[in-house]
């Protein structure tokens, strides 16, 4: 390529170079891609959809067939421009893709994602075998049948996988579990096809076999000298909150020279590129520094222009009628083969029937990878011809255009099947995933969450579905004001968005914590930075938990303890904070009262077992904290003991018989003086609980016989140096045995037991105040 092009004006009459004209239509997409988003996002569009729009409206079948219109876009020489800036944007989200990639998952659901993708795979062939003889007549092809089979084939069986990936985004299912099932089978299908599709290009031109374990061995090579670099680049700069721009762009180049060298073979570098970001370490600085440098030029900018190419690549102007009907075939031919071998995966797999249509539907989009294994290989294609080539392309857009529009209509009408219903621990069971979402405002805070976290997630070597999340809360103060212009940011690298300014001293402390925690625990923490007003602190909290789909949200109590171990007041916003997330929050709630000095401290890197108690005095709250030791009772670090309180003139009836252990020798008895159905929901709590726990002596069982509140007290305060950790309902409603607790209640947001335990001076252990999710018509807590 001239070098004048690059970097000097055109000469003549030109007025535009190719790369001016790339970047002119580069912003056009954006652009348009906005305009038609505002429009169809009323519809529950995503954004690809209306990006590939854009494109379409720029390309040679509509604005584009003006002539100066075509004459400014589709320049000489501006293929070269296009080609290599595609290359270029495809390798940074690809490798983006792969870092953000949840490999617990994929690892959890690799036998679904695996027979969908074969399943697939199969009905599209045969669909392509049937299809074939019909097709090669019409559309004239008369030789190298085989490699015509193998574009048929890869254009019915195809997922694009980024297309996938930000519309499920868009919809917020990426946290859901068919979400997150439908990004694993598209990348499993899109990469499985470039592989093959490379292999048999090989095979048949002889000439790449032995190039193939050179791009293999590269790949190793660059994932071990990451290995490297992630852990040792940080340690040179400890004190900032980022690597450097150079030291970022190290990766990159490493990167870029990975995939010039195997692009340069006329091979696929998307499968390698992947490759080296999902093995990417994923704790530490590294690993921030690079999601938060890509994430937002990619989502916004990257990818939006990418789809807009794809769409810009339309044209059927040369299209015959017989190349009509073959577009009309390979259309129906592309959704007809994901229905048949997607549904009947589904099936197979006992998939629920509520996603039998969309996961085919959404699998059903085409481009990315297609796309380039149809323009690559053309000396071995012999029948490959502009119009072929360009019925192809169209087929590919219309069936992603028709695919996107199907699925959004079907979440939409069945907006309450895709929703998050697992927002209470009561119903669900250890070998279900748990999502925790521990909110923390300062560094402080953070290590008594890692605690519950810590020991949430079991024994070392647990393979319990555990994710935990990490919020940081940054209250935004009202005015803020800056002598500096905008790029004189953050010069040395870090992040020059204006809300992540916010909380960075905190910030590495807090960032410290979750790796040295990683590193002993081999636990990944997902974090979250939330920078908003006080006032809506709560909201933000509140849809953040929808987002993230959690069934539970941790909040540290608006107090800490001191070295001396006196209690200081860290803020009454804080404390308003709590108690609204506690009346609007769409999961359980838990406030953490953290005396991490004399109280609960981490189970991993703790030398001996704690012993953590579990009061059950009936209720839903009681229920939704008993429910939540169902992952305490895991650990083997925790010695976890069941307290229940039951009314001294109460009849004894037990529904288990014979229930002791080591600790006690009296029986279970069952709670009086309730609600009939909460009794009964009581009872099957604890006698699930009891033949699950108990019987096998993982946990213990103690029974307290009192009269009223004050007796209550007198063993609250008898048992509250025995234990590091108190789990307690928040609400008990009417129940005989705190009544006249209240009268010197503190802190109404804990319930009457859980402030007891926070304000007493006789009680240095951690407390932990469940609440279950709240509904409208229920009473909640006064401002």
């Amino acid at each position: 390529m001239d070098p004048k092009l690059l970097f000097c004006l055109p000469q003549g009459d030109a007025l535009f170079n190719p790369l001016n004209t790339m970047f002119i239509q580069m912003a056009c997409i954006l652009v348009f891609s906005q305009l038609f988003f505002l429009l169809l996002k009323p519809c529950g569009q995503a954004g690809p959809v209306a990006q590939i729009l854009a494109g379409i409206v720029l390309s040679p079948a509509l604005l584009s067939r003006i002539p100066k219109v075509k004459e400014f876009f589709l320049q000489k020489d501006a293929a070269d421009y296009y080609s290599f800036f595609s290359f270029a944007l495809r390798t940074s989200f690809m490798f983006l893709i792969g870092l953000e990639f949840d490999l617990h998952f994929m690892r959890r659901n690799l036998k679904k994602a695996t027979v969908i993708t074969i399943s697939s795979f199969v009905s599209c062939g045969l669909l392509s075998l049937a299809f074939f003889y019909l097709l090669t007549p019409l559309l004239h092809i008369k030789e190298d049948y085989f490699t015509f089979f193998l574009v048929l084939f890869t254009t019915l069986s195809n997922t694009a996988s980024p297309v996938v990936l930000r519309s499920i985004a868009d919809w917020k299912l990426n946290t859901s579990e068919i979400g997150r099932l439908t990004i694993s089978c598209a990348l499993l299908n899109e990469l499985t096809n470039v592989v093959v599709y490379t292999i048999i290009i090989a095979i048949i031109s002889g000439s790449l076999i032995g190039d193939l374990f050179l791009f293999i061995f590269m790949t190793g090579a660059l994932i071990l000298l990451n290995r490297f670099l992630a852990p040792w680049l940080p340690k040179r700069n400890p004190k900032e909150k980022y690597l450097s721009k150079a030291e970022t762009l190290v990766f990159f180049i490493f990167l870029l020279i990975i995939a010039i060298t195997i692009e340069s073979y006329d091979v696929n570098s998307s499968v390698s590129v992947f490759i080296i970001g999902i093995n990417f370490p994923r704790q530490g600085k590294t690993h921030r520094t690079l999601i938060n440098r890509l994430s937002y030029p990619i989502h916004e900018f990257v990818l939006p222009v990418y789809f807009g190419y794809i769409g810009f690549r339309f044209s059927i102007i040369a299209l015959t009628k017989r190349y009509y009907i073959g577009l009309v075939i390979i259309v129906i031919l592309a959704l007809v083969g994901k229905f048949i071998g997607v549904i009947s995966a589904c099936m197979y797999l006992k998939i629920p029937k509520k996603y039998w249509l969309f996961l085919p539907t959404i699998l059903s989009v085409k481009g990315h990878v297609g796309l380039l294994l149809l323009d690559a290989n053309y000396s071995e294609k012999k029948w490959w011809t502009t119009t072929i080539h360009d019925m192809v392309i169209a087929s590919l857009v219309i069936t992603t255009l028709l695919s996107g529009v199907l699925a959004s209509f079907l979440l939409k009408a069945g907006e309450k099947d895709f929703a998050h219903q697992k927002t209470s621990l009561e119903s669900h069971d250890t070998s279900e995933e748990l999502r925790v979402l521990s909110c923390v405002y300062g560094a402080r805070c953070a290590r008594g969450e890692i605690s519950l976290i810590s020991s949430l997630s079991g024994s070392h070597g647990a393979s319990k579905p555990f994710t935990p999340l990490l919020m940081h809360l940054v209250p935004l103060p009202k005015k803020r004001k800056s002598e500096l212009l905008y790029h004189e940011h953050d010069e040395d690298g870090g992040n020059v968005h204006g809300d992540d300014d916010f909380g960075t001293n905190e910030s590495l402390m807090i960032n410290d914590s979750i790796d040295s925690f990683a590193k002993d625990s081999k636990i990944l923490i997902q974090q979250v930075k939330l920078v908003t007003q006080m006032v809506s602190m709560h909201e933000e909290i509140c849809n953040a938990t929808e987002d993230l789909r959690v069934n539970i949200v941790f909040l540290p109590f608006h107090k800490h303890q001191r070295i001396d171990g006196k209690t200081t007041n860290d803020g009454e916003h804080f404390r308003q904070m709590n108690r609204n997330v506690l009346r609007h929050a769409p999961c359980s709630v838990g406030i953490f009262v953290d005396r991490n000095i004399t109280g609960f401290q981490q189970p991993h890197g703790f030398g001996s077992v704690q012993n953590v108690a579990v009061l059950f005095f009936g209720g839903p709250d009681d229920r939704e904290a008993l429910a939540l030791c169902k992952w305490f009772a895991s650990n083997t670090l925790i010695h976890l003991t069941i307290i229940q309180f039951v009314p001294e003139d109460s009849h004894p009836e037990s529904p288990v018989r014979n229930a002791t252990t080591p600790d006690s020798s009296e029986v279970l008895i069952e709670v009086q003086g309730r609600n009939q159905t909460e009794h009964e929901a009581d009872r099957s709590l604890l006698e699930e609980f009891h033949n699950r726990f108990v019987s096998t002596g993982q946990v213990g069982f103690i029974e307290k016989r009192v009269t009223n509140g004050p007796h209550t007290l007198t063993i609250l305060r008898e048992i509250g140096e025995m234990y590091s950790l108190f789990v307690v309902g928040k609400s008990r409603e009417d129940c005989p045995m705190t009544v006249r607790m209240k009268d010197w209640e503190e802190c109404p947001e804990l319930g009457t037991v859980g402030d007891f335990f926070a304000s007493s001076l006789d009680v240095n252990a951690s407390v932990l105040v469940v609440q279950k999710q709240r509904h409208s018509h229920d009473n909640f807590i006064d401002d």
